[in-house]
């Protein structure tokens, strides 16, 4: 089981092709906001930053919110 660890929200980087649906995005940060965040995303590093590989809308969400930190997993 990969272990879940704890990044600064401003040290990842989206992936530039992610197309988000308002309306998922919304309802998504209303849950996060509510029962916080369940699954961590998936990320790569990428020289001095982290590339997200899944959880994207997630990402979105939790910076949305204004938190500093998500929990991700290092792929």
């Amino acid at each position: 089981m990969p272990r879940i660890y704890d990044f600064r929200v401003e040290s990842i980087t989206p992936n530039r092709r992610y197309m988000v649906q308002i309306e998922a995005l919304e309802a998504l940060t209303a849950d996060i906001n509510q029962r916080g965040q369940l699954e961590p995303i998936a990320i790569i590093q990428c020289q001095t930053t982290y590339r997200i590989v899944d959880g994207e809308k997630r990402w979105r969400a939790v910076k949305k919110l204004g938190q500093t930190s998500i929990k991700a997993v290092m792929e």
